[in-house]
């Protein structure tokens, strides 16, 4: 897609009641209008993400004008679009429509021209600001029959192009990961396969991983490479058995379809895999894809937050077969990494920064590189916004202490540790946290869980509910509101909930 495209996507997604409809709303064009339905767009953007995030991503983006069903929005780079688009693209496609009718669309345009120039030098620069379209999630395509998936002409890898080794910062903490990822490339199918990358958030998993894809791209044009993720393979899975109306007890093959489309593949990247954690339908069809895959010197990556043997509900025989190859961790990034990555950045976005700014960043921010990212980010917006393209040490510390306290929060907290805590505080079993019990007890822990999943962790409400035995994104929700307004109400609540943190904590 490009990205000078002035084009913006139409969204398809469940509509909700507003105040203002479609057709009172088309009718305005001045700012007032467009600032009102920002307004509600931050509204219910808190519905789904936390203050902290809302106030990191999205109070630097201004609302611009209102013309029809369009809404148009500035941005403070073409960086910040990207981020944006790829953590929130769900969430803001639901929000459109609900405020601007089923054809409602949003177009982002770059707030100062000469931060980002991606023409050749031949071209001649684009006047006025760039407008950069709402993009899409790619998913996997409609298979109707086994010949479609064989000769599809318009497949779909779901790389992102712009995670390419060239643009990777190497360095102590990723040397062999890098290094077994790039070997691959030369013979996929061969060497080390399966590979397996673990590592915590924020370090550069997805990034790699998806670097060999490109790369094997770029080598073996023929070859077919497709990226997923654990929770859209479930829900791929899941899907296609609703579809198909398959008894999977009656056909240990798996639906045959998407059965045939996985095993079709030369590459198969899954970021992730820890939340195929009890989902046992689902390994077993993993089971055989890999065992297809392997045989026919296919290969199979893998990514996780944590070393394979330390994943629970994950059934053994996968286990063994994760370790068929070879496993490379990436650690948090060194002095000299962040320094580095902190540099790329903002030669990226064509800024100028003092060296003291980027040793400060580099001094205050060392959890991951995700977080580096936020904040540079951060710190670029507030220069175009605020400072007239300035950038120097307040702005950098001010920035830094709204993204890195929020990082900080929720480091080291995962579902996992909120599910165990929570089931041993309230002296009941993990597994009736994630059963379908709706005892008092039990129903008030799982609502617990779900509360604090919310609240101490960046995942959507999807992701949380994959994690809750399938749950979906509104159950997740009602219990996260069912427990604020309850803690309002009954200080022991609160008091539960805030012990429960304690021992979090502690961990």
């Amino acid at each position: 897609m490009s990205k000078h495209s002035s084009s913006s996507l139409e969204r398809n997604v469940r509509k909700e009641t507003i105040n203002d409809s479609p057709d009172e709303v088309s009718e305005q064009t001045d700012l007032e209008p467009a600032l009102k339905i920002w307004k509600k767009f931050i509204d219910l953007l808190s519905d789904n993400l936390k203050a902290s995030e809302i106030n990191t991503w999205f109070s630097v983006i201004s609302p611009k004008s209102l013309e029809g069903e369009v809404l148009t929005v500035m941005v403070p780079s073409e960086d910040y679009y990207s981020l944006i688009e790829s953590r929130y693209n769900k969430v803001i496609a639901s929000i459109v429509e609900s405020l601007l009718g089923k054809d409602g669309k949003l177009k982002y345009e770059i707030m100062q021209m000469g931060l980002f120039d991606s023409q050749s030098k031949d071209e001649t620069p684009e006047k006025g600001p760039r407008i950069l379209p709402l993009s899409s999630k790619k998913s996997l395509p409609e298979i109707t029959s086994v010949t479609e998936v064989s000769e599809q002409d318009d497949f779909v890898t779901n790389l992102n192009q712009k995670h390419i080794f060239d643009n990777f910062i190497k360095g102590e903490s990723n040397e062999l990961a890098v290094a077994a990822a790039y070997a691959i490339t030369n013979n996929p199918g061969h060497t080390y396969n399966p590979f397996f990358v673990y590592g915590g958030v924020g370090l550069g998993k997805t990034h790699i991983i998806q670097a060999i894809g490109n790369e094997v791209l770029k080598k073996f044009p023929d070859k077919k490479v497709y990226y997923t993720t654990a929770p859209d393979f479930t829900t791929q899975f899941t899907n296609n058995i609703a579809q198909s109306r398959i008894d999977f007890s009656q056909n240990k093959n798996g639906p045959k379809k998407l059965d045939f489309f996985y095993k079709s593949l030369d590459v198969l990247i899954i970021d992730d895999i820890q939340y195929l954690s009890g989902k046992e339908k689902t390994q077993d069809f993993m089971y055989q894809i890999f065992n297809t895959l392997y045989d026919q010197k296919k290969h199979v990556i893998f990514s996780s937050d944590k070393p394979v043997s330390q994943i629970k509900g994950i059934e053994e025989r996968l286990i063994s077969r994760f370790q068929w190859g070879i496993t490379a961790d990436i650690q948090p990034p060194n002095w000299e990494m962040r320094v580095a990555i902190i540099q790329q950045k903002f030669e990226e976005a064509k800024m100028e920064v003092p060296e003291e700014v980027v040793h400060f960043i580099a001094s205050n921010v060392k959890d991951s590189i995700r977080t580096i990212e936020g904040c540079i980010v951060g710190i670029i917006a507030d220069s175009v916004l605020r400072f007239k393209g300035e950038i120097n040490l307040t702005i950098a510390d001010n920035v830094i202490s709204r993204v890195v306290g929020t990082a900080r929060k929720s480091r080291n907290v995962s579902i996992e540790n909120i599910i165990y805590t929570v089931a041993n505080y309230y002296k009941i079993s993990e597994n009736q946290i994630l059963s379908r019990k709706r005892t008092k007890e039990v129903a008030f822990a799982r609502q617990v869980a779900m509360y604090l999943a919310k609240d101490l962790t960046n995942l959507t409400l999807e992701t949380i509910g994959l994690n809750f035995g399938g749950k979906d994104h509104a159950t997740v929700l009602y219990s996260y509101n069912t427990i604020t307004a309850g803690a309002k109400k009954d200080s022991s609540i609160a008091h539960q909930i805030e012990e429960i943190k304690e021992l979090l904590r502690n961990l």
